[in-house]
């Protein structure tokens, strides 16, 4: 005679637990992606290849709305100089690109960046 085990409940996947938290992630991703499209359609044509390479590199860390970062370390990730970095954020404050919300230093830490979109 063969016995048979007793039903057990099924346990949910981690794919099951997960999709009631896509929605607000799809807004996120929608958001972040009209930003983007944004200074592709209207502003991408006027920046230099430094501007746009720091632009992105601050656009892809941005966390609640800022990004803390050095400019040695946007100049390595950017593939620019120190100093290409320095001209390009000034000039996307100017093209209002870009925004600083705290200016860092040396025993000051890192400068603190809002990326804006183009309005």
């Amino acid at each position: 005679m063969t016995r048979l085990l007793p039903r057990v409940a099924p346990v949910p996947s981690k794919r099951d637990s997960t999709r009631s938290n896509t929605a607000p992630i799809a807004k996120k991703a929608g958001d972040r992606f009209a930003v983007l499209n944004s200074v592709v359609d209207v502003s991408l044509a006027g920046l230099s290849r430094s501007e746009i390479a720091v632009w992105l590199v601050l656009y892809r860390d941005v966390r609640n709305g800022t990004v803390c970062i050095s400019q040695c370390e946007i100049a390595r990730r950017a593939g620019c100089t120190d100093r290409q970095v320095r001209r390009s954020i000034d000039k996307l404050i100017a093209s209002k690109l870009l925004g600083v919300v705290f200016h860092g230093g040396i025993n000051q830490g890192p400068s603190r960046y809002r990326v804006c979109a183009v309005t």
